[in-house]
């Protein structure tokens, strides 16, 4: 059972919320690494973390579609970054969802310049499960009592949380619509 709540967890965390969740994911892991081998846990979160991938990858593709973002696809900016992105897509992508850089550049990318869900995923997995195996073995080389994960883990979502809030609001002041880069 705790398993399965762990496959559950990967998808919920990288599926469409996972800007919102930046070190959910993570934490977990390091608790799960207690009760299972890190290869396991590597694995399933792969496979996990892979289908909310391909969940994101048909909802990104879907707004895509929508006349009212169209425009936004016709930006010098966006084509420039989808021509960049598509100089290597497998191992930009497979390198991005490595590191710590966050991913979602990439997950919109892939589906916007018509990058096959094949190879993305592969990519995906490719780079998602040397990543949950090395944290997973960090967490059995150094068990972290739970507190501190969950201390740690509120910490950082109510800093990356603020932080758009705080940005929301400096826009709102100067006249600037909320959403967008900034």
């Amino acid at each position: 059972m705790k398993l399965l709540t762990f496959v559950l967890i990967a998808v919920f965390v990288h599926g469409p919320l996972s800007p919102l969740l930046p070190t959910a994911f993570e934490a977990t892991l390091l608790y799960y690494a207690r009760y299972y081998p890190a290869w396991l846990l590597a694995v399933v979160g792969t496979l996990g973390a892979s289908l909310a991938e391909a969940v994101n990858y048909r909802l990104v593709d879907w707004a895509a579609a929508r006349p009212a973002l169209a425009g936004l696809w016709q930006r010098r900016s966006v084509r420039w970054s989808i021509a960049a992105f598509l100089r290597a897509p497998f191992w930009t992508t497979a390198l991005v969802i490595f590191s710590p850089i966050p991913d979602s550049a990439v997950r919109i990318l892939a589906p916007l310049g018509g990058y096959p869900m094949p190879r993305f995923l592969g990519a995906i997995a490719l780079g998602r499960f040397p990543r949950l195996l090395l944290i997973a073995g960090f967490g059995v080389l150094v068990p972290i009592p739970t507190p501190v994960l969950l201390v740690a883990s509120i910490a950082i979502l109510a800093v990356g949380v603020g932080g758009r809030g705080r940005r929301f609001h400096s826009r709102a002041r100067c006249g600037a619509p909320p959403s967008g880069c900034s």
